[in-house]
């Protein structure tokens, strides 16, 4: 017991002196551009509102969005208050490439991966615990026998159960390196019909989204009972690689939340009814490996309090 409230003990001060830490890395962020007149300079002095725009998916396939507000108003007391707005419509490689390039999108949540890390500025902090890398199918409805007996990614094949995926997606290269047949769409919308036409089997999708596009699509779909694709992918939040101060407000509210508890709390009340409903730890799980993981990914891997147990 003794061990681990020191444990405890030694975690929360982590968390004081890291939100301490970065608080001065601000300050002397903005400090630098003033004398250099970057457009990134925080507002703080005057609190006028700014209007920072998220990805549009981020608001539809999960409660993203939710989660950036948390770290946008944890942070109120050094940055100016924040409304978001959703971005025009547009596929995931157009929506990375606008934030590479100073865009109209200023914050996205996507998949780590080698290229996103080094190409964007990632905060590395799962947004919801990791769960884009626990993953369950979306199949036609009535074929749940068809997957029942699946044990292993092998086993897709012996099946010829192919996945759909999109094209740029990060996922769509971990699936496929480690054998599993993949069919893909170099747009969203389009893989819903794929699947319904029979093009591919089996939509695999992160566990923090897939009870809001099978509830807009119910009549045609269902949820696969039996097993949980996983493998260590978090989504990142990622801005600008020159937009440092905005990546570290988003990081510095993220880390208070966390240590505050309305970060456990805010996830607890988005995600518990979505993870009863797919019962994550009953499944059978097949693992994957990330062939090319990202430093920054793999430096968060051991950091247990930021992922949800299974």
């Amino acid at each position: 017991m003794v061990i681990g409230l020191n444990r405890h003990f030694l975690s929360q001060a982590l968390a004081v002196l890291l939100s301490a830490a970065l608080i001065l890395f601000s300050f002397t962020l903005y400090a630098d551009e003033i004398s250099t007149g970057s457009q990134d300079k925080p507002k703080n002095s005057s609190k006028e509102q700014q209007v920072i725009t998220l990805w549009e998916r981020n608001f539809d396939t999960a409660p993203v969005n939710e989660i950036l507000e948390l770290a946008f108003k944890k942070t109120e007391d050094l940055y100016p208050p924040v409304r978001l707005q959703r971005s025009t419509p547009m596929e995931y490689p157009d929506a990375i490439s606008s934030i590479a390039n100073r865009g109209a999108i200023d914050v996205i949540s996507a998949a780590s991966s080698r290229t996103n890390d080094t190409e964007l500025y990632p905060i590395a902090f799962p947004v919801l615990k990791g769960l884009l890398g626990h993953r369950v199918c979306l199949i036609r409805k009535g074929e749940q026998t068809r997957f029942d007996g699946l044990m292993t990614g092998y086993d897709f094949t012996e099946k010829k159960i192919n996945i759909c995926q999109g094209e740029y997606w990060p996922d769509t290269e971990v699936l496929q390196r480690n054998g599993l047949p993949v069919v893909t769409s170099k747009a969203y919308l389009p893989i819903f019909d794929m699947l319904q036409e029979g093009e591919c089997d089996c939509f695999l999708r992160g566990a923090q989204e897939i009870i809001p596009e099978y509830q807009s699509r119910k009549a045609q779909v269902d949820i696969e009972q039996r097993f949980l694709v996983q493998y260590p992918q978090p989504g990142f939040f990622y801005v600008n690689r020159d937009n440092k101060l905005l990546a570290m407000r988003i990081e510095l509210g993220l880390l208070r939340a966390l240590d505050d508890g309305s970060y456990e709390e805010l996830f607890n009340k988005l995600m518990s009814p979505q993870l009863d409903q797919l019962n994550l730890k009953s499944r059978t799980s097949i693992r994957l490996n990330i062939p090319d993981m990202s430093e920054t990914n793999l430096s968060i891997q051991r950091a247990s309090g930021l992922w949800y147990p299974l």
